[in-house]
């Protein structure tokens, strides 16, 4: 399977160039366009780890995602597909390994290859203060990750105790062994939020912080409430 993006970094889509036989799992909804020679089928959570089904698609929804997985699967050679995020931004491919695993923000997922899996961390308040989610999605084995963002996507690299702080509004991934802390930027809550800024991320290497270049819009009170609780 080869992969190109095209049209980046503001209207990012993702070209899949697929054998007979290979596959790809993708978020439903992010199909732009396709050759005919695909099997296209739709069951809940396929992508995640350990059991899968209902079960699988609920903990694909606390982590963010879609209760459902989409597999497109090539009937033969010389099919092609396209896949394009809801959001403008850009997208990045990713290969991963059980020694560079992720940690993902929700809404980060947009399609990866069937043999890499994903597990549910739960980040607790850290998680709420961190990137306004209960949960994570973690990487599980190895396979082609595709990550798709609000704005470019930026990749920093940091050395042994080296430290980096983030918007919690532009986290997009990062290294699932690095530690990272919600922090204030001000002496005191009240002047960190009339600055604008609220609680940033702080997190400490080794590892990589994966982050976009805008913050998603606002989505109201009461929705930012119910998304902090799922």
């Amino acid at each position: 399977m080869r992969h190109t993006v095209l049209h980046a970094p503001a209207f990012s889509t993702l070209r899949l160039d697929m054998a007979e036989g290979e596959s790809i799992h993708a978020q439903p909804g992010s199909m732009q366009a396709m050759t005919p020679g695909f099997h296209i089928d739709v069951k809940a959570g396929l992508h995640m780890g350990g059991k899968r089904g209902m079960l699988g698609g609920m903990r694909s929804l606390f982590g963010g995602e879609s209760f459902f997985t989409v597999i497109y699967k090539a009937k033969r050679d010389e099919q092609h597909l396209m896949l394009a995020p809801e959001q403008m931004g850009d997208i990045r491919a990713i290969e991963v390994t059980p020694e560079t695993g992720l940690k993902l923000a929700r809404g980060a997922f947009l399609a990866s290859s069937p043999e890499l899996t994903f597990d549910l961390h739960n980040a607790g308040m850290q998680g709420v203060l961190a990137t306004r989610g209960l949960f994570f999605l973690k990487t599980v084995g190895s396979g082609l990750l595709f990550l798709s963002s609000y704005g470019g996507i930026v990749e920093q690299n940091l050395a042994e105790g080296e430290r980096f702080v983030l918007d919690n509004r532009n986290i997009v991934a990062f290294t699932d062994t690095m530690p990272f802390e919600s922090v204030v930027l001000t002496k005191s809550i009240k002047d960190s939020f009339l600055s604008g800024e609220g609680f940033v991320v702080r997190f400490t290497g080794p590892g990589r912080v994966i982050y976009q270049t805008r913050a998603r819009p606002s989505l109201g009170l009461i929705r930012g409430f119910l998304q902090t609780l799922t």
